[in-house]
């Protein structure tokens, strides 16, 4: 599994379009392949033709991702996990669909991997670094996969260590305090006190 390529932005959404003005904001319509023909997967999807798009997460969003995409039958039962991929518009009641496209979502915290990005080629070729998802109309289907980076958490503030700096006086330290300043006292003819005439 390769690395997530620096700013890429995984994926938060892969449906279908009926055109390519058909997408909603936000979205981006995959327009042509990686031969550069047109990206129009026909007929088949309950419209008279079919595109591709996608939504990409926001830096930094918390928006669930695209984490895997299966393109299976219409006979083949929805996977356990997996979405159906949103239409655009919203197909018309007893459409056919040889093909269907699912989606597995998870939040952005919980994935290891996502996918980056997809591309759509001719089915006789090959497209380097890219995993091949399926076949759709003429088209073979390209996803990216990526790592994830980890958000790092937040820092845990360090306890302070409180230093009064002060020594800590006895009982016996400050009576010996006491009569050291009555002896003072008594040299400089102040008198002793009660203290300095115990000592002398």
């Amino acid at each position: 599994m390769m690395a997530a390529e620096e700013g890429a932005a995984p994926l938060s959404g892969v449906g279908w379009a009926a055109g390519p003005e058909a997408a909603p904001a936000g979205w981006s319509v995959i327009t042509s392949s990686v031969e550069g023909s047109a990206a129009n997967l026909g007929r088949g999807f309950g419209h008279k033709g079919g595109y591709l798009c996608v939504s990409t997460a926001a830096p930094g969003s918390s928006v669930p991702v695209v984490t895997d995409i299966q393109v299976l039958s219409d006979r083949s039962p929805q996977p356990t996990g997996y979405t159906r991929a949103p239409e655009f518009p919203e197909p018309r009641s007893g459409a056919s669909r040889k093909k269907r496209l699912y989606v597995r979502l998870e939040p952005c915290g919980a994935a290891d991997t996502a996918v980056l990005d997809i591309k759509l080629s001719g089915k006789s070729r090959a497209v380097p670094q890219y995993m091949k998802i399926g076949e759709i109309g003429n088209f073979a289907i390209w996803c990216k996969k990526g790592a994830l980076p980890k958000r790092s958490p937040p820092p845990v503030p360090r306890p302070r260590t409180v230093s009064l700096g002060l020594k800590q006086l006895s009982l016996a330290d400050s009576e010996q305090q006491y009569v050291y300043i009555d002896l003072v006292q008594s040299s400089l003819g102040l008198g002793a006190g009660p203290a300095a005439a115990q000592c002398l």
